[in-house]
């Protein structure tokens, strides 16, 4: 018997190769019964054996990668192991505005040297919304999210990852535009829906991902301006309570029978919120008196000055999120001071986010805010509460990587330390305006 490994004769009979030591016998990937090597199906479930012209590479080991191409010897057949796979996902289409001009202006070493940049700088923002990047088309980028990981809020960060790569390409710009006499801008197309995903193999040039979510995706991309993101219908129902939105006069794209709805994204919201489709249809909330009773009572024990704290903890769809809703309903909030700030599924990757997120709304500070304006409604807020020229200012700043030469040079440690003083100190400022439900 002839090793699959070093092609070395063995004996009939041989478990492993007397020269390099690797197991002798072929198993069909499928049942686990050994085979012959001469043999295209196995003997014992009938399952298609795929043998390769790479000796190093067991059958086994191939299947298991999702090889694309092996031959069979005897009959020519080539045979194609991709596993599809049904996924619900979201498609961030972004393509660069006036790429014909730039290749005009600029020798092409140049034009691939702006696009290998800006395409790896916009991979980064993809990867920190775990996203991937599915393919890059000339001057465009597909990018998925969904595919790999599953989360709920796909379509959100599909929209948040086009609104940074959009400023990422407008910081950039301006290296470039006295060059080719334009500004270096970017429009994108999202879309969600279903797609059937596959093996990707640049080698071989495989496509991955197919359905006509990307192709919509693409025609939305088209059909904007610089600047623009333009989403779906499905992508703007699962985001509209995230996202202002512009609807747009329906337009007939190419392969689709009826004109499609699309929407312009205009900004972030300022407190971002759940829509539930159903409105108006609304079960009362039945089963969760002790709870309630609990926490009427903690704002009562507030009111006399006794704090207390609550976790709320279960399962998705438990109702966590309605618990709170109704009690904030049985507030009067001109007598009880309500301060929130959200952990969003996409913002796992952002420290402290919760924390800027409450302090985004204590200190109006919006989403897209240039750093200079950051800097100063951080510096009046703390002021506020805290009185002017105090030492909190930096670490409360240094949350929206906001630099202070004052602590540029401290260790993590004491970093840590006085941005956790800074937080409690401002806390109890809210606090002493009155009852506070944090």
């Amino acid at each position: 018997m002839k090793c699959p490994k070093c092609q070395v004769e063995n004996r009939e009979g041989a478990k492993f190769c007397k020269k390099c030591g690797a197991e002798l016998s072929l198993q069909c990937p499928s049942c686990g019964h050994p085979y012959d090597s001469d043999s295209a199906f196995c003997d014992e479930c009938g399952h298609m054996l795929c043998t390769t012209s790479d000796p190093t590479v067991s059958p086994k080991t191939e299947t298991q990668q999702n090889s694309i191409s092996k031959k069979f010897p005897e009959t020519d057949m080539t045979c194609v192991s991709i596993e599809g796979e049904r996924k619900h996902v979201t498609v961030l289409f972004s393509d660069m505005s006036g790429y014909t001009q730039l290749s005009e202006k600029l020798d092409p070493e140049e034009v691939k040297a702006i696009t290998s940049r800006v395409f790896g700088e916009i991979a980064q923002v993809v990867a920190k919304y775990e996203g991937f990047i599915e393919k890059f088309i000339g001057d465009a980028v597909v990018a998925i999210f969904g595919a790999t990981k599953a989360y709920e809020d796909n379509p959100i960060r599909a929209i948040k990852a086009g609104m940074e790569i959009h400023q990422l390409v407008e910081s950039l710009s301006p290296e470039y535009e006295e060059r080719i006499g334009k500004p270096l801008l970017m429009h994108c197309g999202i879309n969600t829906g279903l797609v059937v995903t596959g093996e990707v193999n640049l080698e071989q040039g495989t496509h991955g991902i197919a359905g006509d979510t990307i192709n919509l995706a693409a025609r939305l991309s088209s059909l904007g301006h610089s600047g623009d993101i333009l989403v779906g219908p499905d992508t703007y129902i699962q985001a509209e309570g995230y996202f202002n939105f512009e609807t747009l006069e329906p337009r007939a794209v190419k392969g689709k029978k009826q004109p499609i709805q699309f929407y312009r994204v205009i900004s972030q919201k300022a407190q971002p919120r759940k829509v539930h489709r159903l409105q108006g249809v609304r079960a009362r909330l039945i089963g969760r008196k002790v709870e309630m009773a609990q926490l009427k009572e903690a704002v009562e024990n507030l009111r006399n000055g006794e704090g207390s704290t609550f976790a709320i903890c279960g399962t998705a769809g438990t109702g966590k999120s309605r618990l709170v809703e109704e009690f904030k309903a049985t507030l009067n909030l001109n007598e009880i001071q309500w301060l929130e700030g959200q952990a969003y599924p996409y913002a796992q990757n952002i420290p402290y986010f919760p924390l800027i997120n409450l302090m985004n709304k204590a200190f109006q500070i919006e989403d897209g805010d240039p750093s200079t304006v950051v800097r100063k409604k951080v510096k009046k807020g703390v002021a506020y509460l805290l009185g002017m020229g105090n030492e909190a200012i930096p670490y409360v700043g240094s949350l929206y990587s906001l630099s202070y030469p004052e602590i540029d040079d401290v260790s993590p440690e004491f970093w840590k330390s006085k941005f956790q003083g800074a937080m409690q100190s401002i806390m109890l400022a809210l606090a002493d305006r009155g009852p506070t439900v944090v």
